[in-house]
């Protein structure tokens, strides 16, 4: 099943994916997301995988000024903008494929919150650093958690995640995840590489690659699921 199709079927209960990762993402996720973002105040920023606009409506709040999410999944869009119907925020969403979107704007910020783990080959992945590279601004950053391919196979993570990765990966191998909804909800992730997730972001144009500290993980849960990077256009 397509990623757009598996996500059109999550927004119909994304109540309880969203029930499923509050602690990790409070915890962990948002925190550590934010300490690496800084101050948004006044910035435009870009949402790139927004699902049903947690990240879009957080930024907002702190300040952030336009903001405009983005999805695949045309069911995410749609349970994000009966959120902003219910809730005014000023917030704009479309329905786009990250690695084939059109450039909606010279963006201070760009945020891609585990999305660029779908990529189905290392051409995709390119052409996504390429469409976040050609929707910001010089100067603008990109911010992204990707997934941790440090993570052991099979093991029920902090947030009760399950990867089911291959015994030696290459990047680009599928490594479903299985999110413990009822019933259980599988996502498409592939396998990267940090040093291909680098490779790419470099040769997309960007500069300054930097993995960020993801903070917050009680002793003995191991390993972060995501990790964050950033990079920037050369001003």
């Amino acid at each position: 099943m397509a990623v757009a199709e598996r996500y059109d079927q999550i927004a119909e209960n994304h109540g309880e994916v969203d029930r499923v990762v509050s602690t990790y993402r409070s915890l962990v996720e948002t925190p550590s997301f934010l300490r690496a973002l800084g101050p948004v105040q006044g910035s435009s920023v870009l949402d790139f995988g927004c699902g049903t606009g947690a990240y879009t409506r957080l930024l907002r709040r702190r300040g952030a000024h336009p903001v405009v999410g983005v999805d695949i999944s045309p069911g995410m869009v749609e349970a994000a903008r009966r959120i902003e119907e219910r809730q005014p925020l000023g917030l704009r969403y479309e329905v786009h494929d990250m690695a084939d979107m059109p450039v909606l704007g010279a963006f201070d910020t760009v945020v891609a919150v585990a999305v660029l783990h779908y990529a189905r080959d290392r051409r995709m992945l390119d052409r996504m650093m390429l469409r976040s590279r050609e929707n910001l601004a010089p100067g603008g950053r990109l911010l992204a958690y990707v997934g941790n391919p440090r993570l052991p196979s099979g093991t029920a993570q902090m947030n009760g995640f399950v990867i089911d990765m291959p015994e030696h990966p290459v990047d680009g191998d599928s490594c479903p995840v299985t999110i413990p909804t009822v019933p259980p909800t599988v996502l498409p992730a592939r396998y990267w590489s940090c040093e291909a997730v680098e490779d790419s972001l470099r040769g997309a144009g960007f500069s300054q690659v930097r993995w960020e500290p993801v903070e917050g993980i009680p002793p003995g849960a191991g390993e972060p699921i995501n990790l964050l990077i950033s990079a920037r256009v050369p001003a």
